[in-house]
C-alpha cells in the first residue's frame, strides 16, 4: 500500500490515560500512533511496565506525567486534565476513579462530549467485580489456562505465557471509543464505554462452543469434546490432517495450511499420495473412524513431510499456491518474515536514553492518513511540568455549553453500511461486532456459501457465530451481472471488508479501485492473513499457521525439539505440544483488529478524510499480541518466561494447590506483598523472614517462597482462598476446569459469562433456540441488535428487492441463470 505523509486522523484529539496497566497502554497507544495528544498519568516512581522490556513500545509518543492520586492536589491536576480531555482511559478498578474524583459522573457534568472508557477484568459491577485484571485471573476464572506444555503434569492448569486476554479487552476498548466518538459527531455527546478483559475471551471461539450446544441438545446423536486426554492426540478428519504439523528433513516443524477441501487435495498431490485417494481401501482413510486406519495415513503423510528440507518444501509451495506451511519461528524471528518486512510492519525508532529500537509498526494500514509511530518514549514525568501549567490546580476547567440534553439510547451504528467480502472468521467476525452495534452488514458470498459453514460435520453449524446478525446475499461476483449487483451495493455503502487472498479482489472486479470508481468515499478495509502483495499476499493464513510464524505457539509452550532426527514414534508424540497453552486465537485476534481497522477509517472520513484504503493483517496483529516479545535494543531485558513446568513466573506469580483444586496468585509489585503477608496466616512469619525482606532478597529466593507459600495454599480450599485474598486487594482466582477448546467454557449456562450478562438467545433459522454472546463491547447511551446467523442467500431476494429494486421478474431471471441463488 502506498502512503501519503499526511497526519494521522486522530490528531488534535487529546487522550487522558490515567491507568498505567497493560490494557490501558494497548489502548492509547493507537490513539498516539494516529496523532492524538496522549498523556499518560504514571505513579509516583514511574509506572510498572517501565520495568518491562517492552516499555519504550507501549508508552511510544506519549506525553508522561507523575501524579500521586491520593494527594488531594495531584488529583485535581489529573481531574482538569481529564475535563479538558476527548477521552479518558482508566483501569483503576471498579469504584476507585469515583474515589479520586475522576469518575465519569463528575466528569461528564463538566465536559458532557466526554468518552470515558473503562477496561475491567470482569465489569464494574457483579459477582466478579472485586476480581483483579490480571491476565492470569482472567484466564483461571474461565477455565482457559490449559494445554500440553508441561508432560509432567497432564491435565492440570499451566501459566499462559502472552497477554492474550489484555490485548483483546484493549482492542475493544479502542472499538468501543471509536464508535462513541463517531456517534459524538452527530450527538455532540460523550458517553461512557466498558471494555473487558473476559469478553475480550468471547471473540476468541469461532465455532466450538457452538459444537458442545448441538452435542447437549442431540445426546445420542453427538458427543462433546471435553477436556483432551493426556498424552498423543490424532487428527481425525480431513481437516485437521490438513492443518497437519511434520517435521522437515533438516529438523524444522511446520505447520501446514488447508482448511478446504479444494486445498487438502492440493495437499495430498504435493505429498505423492494421490494413489490413496484413487485406492477405495485408502480413500476415505483421513475419515475413517478406526484409529488405526487413520495412524497408519498419518504415518503415510508425516513420513512425506520429512521427505523434503524446509528449503525443497519452499519450491513446492512456489510452484502451488493452494499447498503451503509455515516454520515455527520464536522470539525476534518475526522480524525477518518475508512479508513482514515487505509491507514495512517493523520500525526502528530513536530513543534518547536507549538508543536504537527495533518494535512492531502501527496496527492499521491507512492510505490516505497513516500512522506515525516514530516518536520514542517519554522520560518518567518528561512532560510534568509543562502539564501542570497548563492545567494548574486553582485554573478553572473549561466550560462548554449545550442546550440539548444527551441523546436517548440508540443503535450507535445505525445507518452504517458494510459490505462483507470474506470468508471464514478471522476477517468477518470483525463486521460481525459492527452488527451488533447497528450497523447494517451485507455478506456477499459465492453460491456454495462460505466454506465456514462446511467446516464441520454438520452444516451450516460452524457459521453460526460468523453470520451473526448479517444480511446474506448469494452472488456469483465472477459472472458481469452478479459484479453489477456487488458494485451497486458497494455504491451504496459505507465500508468495504474484503479478506480473500492476495489476487482474488482483481479477479472479481471488486477491488479498492474498482470500489472507489463508484464510491469515491468509501472505507475499503483488508482484513487480510499476510497482506495485500507481496510474497506471502497469495497465501492460504489459518490460525495455526499465524500462530506458527509469528512465535505465538512457541511463546505459549508450544513447538517441538528441533534440530536432530526423531523418530516416527517421538515426532507423533511431539504434535501434542505444538499449540502449547494459548491464551487466545488468531483468528479471535484478527477480527478483533479488522474491527479496530473499520472504526479507525470510519472516524477518519468523519473528520473530513474521505474515502481511503486501510489495512490489517493475521501476522501484524499477532506481533502486536507479542509486542512484549518483539522488541530490540541494547540492553533490553530478558522476556519473562514460565518454569519448565508451566506453574509460572515467579513465586508470586504462579499456579498453587488448594486443598480441593488450584489458584491463581498474582502479587508481582512490591505494594501487593503487604498486602498479601497481611492475608496469610501470621505462622508463615513471611515479614519476619529475611529471605523475603525486600523485592531483592525475594527474588533471589524465589524458590524458597513458593514452596513456603505452596506449603501455606494447601490449607484451605481455592474458594476460600480466592475470597480471602481478593477482599484484601491481591491478584487470586481459584482456577476453572477446563471444557474442552479454548474459550468453550465462557458459553456456559451458569458460567461466569452467564453470569454476568454476557449471554443472551436467539432463534436460528435451522437450530432453533441457542446461546450466543451479547455485544462484547458496552456503551451508556448504545443499544444493540443482536440476531442468529442466517443461511446462504438467506436475504437475497430481499436486498435485489428493497436496497436495489429489482423486481421479481429479473430476479426469477438471474436465478435460472445462477447469478444468485
Amino acid at each position: 500500500m502506498t502512503e501519503a505523509p499526511r497526519q494521522g486522523p486522530l490528531e488534535g484529539l487529546a487522550v487522558l490515560d490515567l491507568s498505567t496497566n497493560l490494557a490501558s497502554a494497548f489502548t492509547t497507544l493507537l490513539f498516539a500512533d494516529f496523532g492524538a495528544e496522549v498523556i499518560q498519568v504514571e505513579r509516583p516512581g514511574g509506572s510498572h511496565l517501565r520495568r518491562m522490556a517492552a516499555w519504550p513500545f507501549w508508552m511510544r509518543g506519549k506525553k508522561s506525567i507523575v501524579l500521586d492520586l491520593n494527594d488531594p492536589a495531584d488529583a485535581e491536576v489529573a481531574r482538569s486534565l481529564a475535563v479538558g480531555s476527548d477521552v479518558v482511559v482508566e483501569g483503576l478498578g471498579p469504584r476507585r476513579a469515583d474515589r479520586f474524583g475522576l469518575g465519569y459522573e463528575l466528569l461528564a457534568e463538566q465536559n458532557p462530549r466526554l468518552v470515558y472508557t473503562s477496561i475491567t477484568g470482569f465489569g464494574r459491577d457483579g459477582p466478579f467485580a472485586h476480581l483483579k485484571a490480571y491476565e492470569a485471573v482472567v484466564m483461571a476464572k474461565t477455565g482457559s489456562m490449559y494445554g500440553n506444555i508441561a508432560p509432567r503434569r497432564p491435565g492440570e492448569p499451566v501459566m499462559t505465557t502472552p497477554f492474550g486476554a489484555t490485548f483483546a479487552g484493549a482492542l475493544l476498548a479502542i472499538q468501543g471509543t471509536l464508535i462513541a466518538l463517531h456517534e459524538r459527531q452527530t450527538s455532540r455527546h460523550g458517553q461512557r464505554v466498558d471494555a473487558t478483559l473476559v469478553q475480550g475471551m468471547l471473540a476468541q471461539d469461532p465455532w466450538s462452543y457452538f459444537m458442545k450446544v448441538l452435542a447437549d441438545r442431540y445426546p445420542g446423536a453427538y458427543t462433546a469434546v471435553g477436556a483432551p486426554a493426556p498424552g498423543r492426540r490424532m487428527p481425525t478428519s480431513w481437516l485437521s490432517f490438513g492443518l497437519l504439523n511434520g517435521y522437515s528433513r533438516d529438523g524444522r516443524w511446520l505447520q501446514f495450511a488447508h482448511a478446504t477441501p479444494r486445498q487438502f487435495e492440493a495437499f495430498v498431490r504435493a505429498l505423492g499420495l494421490e494413489w490413496a485417494r484413487a485406492d477405495p481401501a485408502w480413500k476415505d482413510a483421513p475419515d475413517s473412524d478406526d484409529d488405526d486406519v487413520r495412524d497408519r495415513w498419518w504415518t503415510l503423510m508425516l513420513e512425506a513431510v520429512r521427505n523434503r528440507s524446509v528449503e525443497e518444501w519452499q519450491a513446492v509451495f512456489d510452484a502451488d499456491n493452494d499447498v503451503f506451511a509455515e516454520v515455527y519461528l520464536s522470539g525476534l524471528e518475526l522480524f525477518d518474515h518475508p512479508q513482514v518486512v515487505h509491507d514495512g510492519h517493523v520500525v526502528e525508532v530513536d530513543d534518547p536514553d536507549l538508543g536504537r529500537l527495533k518494535e512492531m509498526g502501527v496496527l492499521v494500514k491507512m492510505s490516505a492518513t497513516p500512522g506515525s509511530p516514530s516518536a520514542p518514549a517519554p522520560r518518567l514525568d518528561e512532560h510534568g511540568g509543562e502539564l501542570r501549567k497548563r492545567q494548574a490546580p486553582q485554573t478553572p476547567p473549561p466550560t462548554r455549553t449545550y442546550t440539548s440534553a444527551p441523546p436517548p439510547v440508540g443503535l450507535p451504528l445505525e445507518g452504517l453500511t458494510v459490505v462483507d467480502l470474506g470468508t471464514f472468521y478471522a476477517g468477518p467476525f470483525a463486521s460481525t461486532m459492527l452488527a451488533d452495534q447497528g450497523a447494517t452488514v451485507i455478506k456477499i458470498e459465492p453460491l456454495e456459501g462460505d466454506p465456514i459453514r462446511f467446516q464441520m460435520p454438520i452444516p451450516e453449524s460452524a457459521g453460526v457465530r460468523v453470520t451473526q446478525g448479517k444480511k446474506s446475499v448469494a452472488v456469483d461476483v465472477f459472472k458481469e451481472e452478479g459484479r453489477v449487483i456487488a458494485l451497486e451495493l458497494i455504491r451504496r455503502a459505507d465500508v468495504v471488508l474484503h479478506t480473500y487472498r492476495g489476487g482474488v479482489a482483481e479477479r472479481m472486479g471488486l477491488d479498492a479501485n474498482a470500489a472507489h470508481a463508484v464510491n469515491p468515499d468509501l472505507l475499503y478495509h483488508h482484513g487480510v492473513g499476510y497482506g495485500v502483495d507481496g510474497p506471502y499476499a497469495r497465501r492460504a493464513a489459518f490460525a495455526p499457521t499465524i500462530a506458527a510464524a509469528s512465535g505465538f505457539a512457541r511463546r505459549s509452550g508450544g513447538g517441538g525439539p528441533e534440530g536432530g532426527e526423531l523418530t516416527m514414534e517421538e515426532i507423533k508424540d511431539a504434535t501434542v505440544r505444538m499449540g502449547g497453552a494459548p491464551p487466545g486465537h488468531p483468528d479471535g485476534m484478527a477480527a478483533l483488529g479488522a474491527a479496530v481497522g473499520m472504526l479507525l477509517g470510519l472516524y477518519a472520513r468523519d473528520r473530513g478524510a474521505g474515502g481511503q484504503v486501510t489495512m490489517t493483517s493475521m501476522l501484524s496483529t499477532m506481533g502486536h499480541v507479542l509486542s512484549d516479545v518483539l522488541i530490540d535494543y541494547d540492553g533490553a531485558p530478558a522476556p519473562v518466561t514460565t518454569d519448565p513446568d508451566g506453574y509460572g513466573f515467579s513465586a508470586l506469580y504462579r499456579l498453587y494447590r488448594a486443598s480441593d483444586g488450584w489458584i491463581v496468585l498474582c502479587a508481582p509489585w512490591p505494594e501487593d506483598w503487604t498486602k498479601l503477608t497481611r492475608a496469610l496466616p501470621d505462622q508463615l512469619g513471611l515479614t519476619a523472614d529475611p529471605r523475603f525482606g525486600d523485592p531483592a532478597s525475594r527474588h533471589e529466593h524465589d524458590g524458597e517462597l513458593a514452596a513456603t507459600l505452596a506449603e501455606a495454599f494447601e490449607a484451605a480450599t481455592a474458594a476460600e482462598w480466592e475470597r480471602a485474598l481478593s477482599e484484601a486487594g491481591v491478584g487470586c482466582a481459584e482456577v476453572a476446569p477446563m471444557q474442552g477448546g479454548l474459550a468453550m467454557g465462557l458459553f456456559l449456562p451458569g458460567g461466569v459469562c452467564d453470569q454476568l450478562g454476557y449471554l443472551t438467545t436467539v432463534e436460528h433459522p435451522i437450530f432453533e433456540e441457542h446461546i450466543r454472546s451479547t455485544e462484547l463491547v458496552r456503551l451508556s447511551r448504545g443499544r444493540s441488535r443482536l440476531e442468529a446467523g442466517c443461511l446462504i442467500g438467506q436475504h437475497t431476494d430481499e436486498v435485489l428487492r428493497d436496497v436495489l429494486g429489482y423486481d421479481d421478474e429479473t430476479i426469477d431471471l438471474l436465478r435460472s441463470s445462477r447469478v444468485i441463488g
